[in-house]
């Protein structure tokens, strides 16, 4: 699920359907597969970790093993609520989410690998801490996160993200735990420099939220997003 700068901006307002989409991303939907359908619309049994574990081999060269990625630009998935990354997935293999890569990745999978690939990596503990050198620009981040900055209408990021960064799957807010660095702030930056996503919910309280951080700003929320735990 690497970045895709710039081209992927308007499918970031996409998070903002997952709580009704979500729903449909379940158990015994139709098959999202079957052309003409609902390409959000998944049909699987229980989701097997242990298959999952075995699908995941091929995603080890970009996210890392266990989905801990140790390349500051590419996004961990170790942790990330297996609704969220169903949806991604889902949205790949329709080619919805620009990525050559991943529509590849993605165009090879089942129903049921999408759901086993989730419920793995949701099942694996969050990796560790990216180190920070700089400590006072990681403690602006954390105050930004944790309580944000009333005189300059900064909401708190843990308001929806909560105070561990793990986020709500089942509102399709996603875990930005230690997330990779890089990543992080890049994914900052396109909401912040996107355009009106139209008043859709999530994307759209997220551009509001990050207009009055200053580049300063940005680098030090990802240096605690990536630093957390």
């Amino acid at each position: 699920m690497k970045r895709t700068v710039r081209r992927s901006l308007w499918f970031l307002a996409l998070p903002a359907l997952a709580a009704p989409v979500l729903a449909a991303v379940t158990q015994g939907g139709p098959s999202g597969a079957k052309a003409g359908g609902n390409p959000f619309e998944l049909k699987f049994s229980a989701p097997s970790a242990a298959h999952g574990q075995a699908l995941s081999a091929t995603c080890q060269g970009c996210h890392g093993a266990g989905g801990v990625s140790t390349n500051p630009d590419t996004p961990r998935l170790a942790g990330q609520g297996a609704g969220y990354i169903r949806f991604q997935l889902t949205a790949f293999r329709a080619k919805i989410r620009p990525s050559p890569v991943m529509q590849r990745v993605a165009s090879h999978l089942r129903d049921q690998d999408i759901a086993d690939l989730a419920a793995y990596f949701a099942a694996r503990p969050v990796g560790t801490a990216w180190k920070t050198e700089d400590a006072a620009l990681r403690a602006q981040g954390q105050a930004l996160f944790q309580g944000g900055d009333a005189k300059r209408n900064v909401i708190a990021c843990a308001i929806c993200h909560g105070p561990d960064g793990r986020g709500e799957d089942r509102l399709g807010v996603a875990s930005v735990t230690n997330q990779s660095p890089g990543y992080a702030l890049g994914v900052l930056h396109e909401f912040k420099g996107a355009p009106s996503f139209g008043g859709i919910i999530h994307p759209e309280a997220m551009r509001i939220a990050l207009q009055p951080l200053s580049e300063a700003d940005l680098r030090a929320v990802a240096a605690y997003l990536s630093s957390m735990k």
